[in-house]
């Protein structure tokens, strides 16, 4: 036989690699996509937060604050900034007679034991009677008792002193019989209308 009549040998056929190439193409991009997707929302997220961070203030009490105005029958923050600033206490109850809310602790505290420490005396208006506190218009009167027939410290203008006496409330046309005028406060021991009642033997300076 002649090498024409040989079967020709089966030669290997290529494949076309491009749509086996387009299978695992076509999810890589979705997957690329979703993952841009997801990191573009953590980082709104994240601006966001920092936002509100940098938006929020917290209150913190200053000063003024915490200087409330003194409630009948509690200890207050007033009675402290006046003993801070060198004028005194004066107290009954727990609570300042002097400053914010004095004249209303006066009353709330009638017939209670009041205590005076490092007082500053503003003025001597009457023999047996004096104003004590920080000023002219932040004082309280004291009212001295048991001074017939009795030695006692001399009370004197810018003095500064500690008693220990009640509150009491002033009668009907008190300021007048005690000898206080208009200008030496009349009108304010009258609005007030307590005092406090002290043995004179309690005045003592104070060091």
């Amino acid at each position: 036989m002649s090498d024409n009549s040989r079967t020709p040998s089966a030669r290997p056929v290529a494949v076309p690699a491009g749509p086996s190439r387009r299978k695992w193409l076509v999810p890589l991009i979705i997957a690329l996509v979703v993952l841009i997707a997801l990191l573009l929302l953590l980082s709104q997220c994240g601006g966001d937060d920092d936002n509100t961070s940098a938006g929020t203030t917290t209150a913190t009490p200053t000063a003024a604050a915490t200087s409330a105005a003194a409630t009948p029958g509690t200890a207050t923050d007033t009675a402290t900034a006046t003993a801070e600033d060198g004028a005194g206490t004066v107290t009954a109850g727990g609570a300042s007679l002097l400053g914010a809310g004095g004249a209303q602790n006066l009353s709330a505290n009638d017939g209670k034991q009041a205590t005076g420490q490092g007082v500053k005396v503003q003025s001597v208006p009457a023999d047996e009677g004096f104003w004590v506190g920080s000023s002219e218009q932040d004082r309280v009167w004291v009212q001295l008792t048991g001074t017939n027939g009795e030695s006692y410290y001399k009370v004197k203008q810018d003095d500064t002193v500690n008693f220990s006496g009640t509150v009491t409330r002033a009668a009907e046309g008190f300021a007048a019989k005690t000898g206080v005028t208009a200008a030496e406060g009349a009108d304010q021991l009258t609005e007030q209308g307590y005092y406090i009642s002290v043995p004179a033997s309690s005045v003592k300076l104070s060091d």
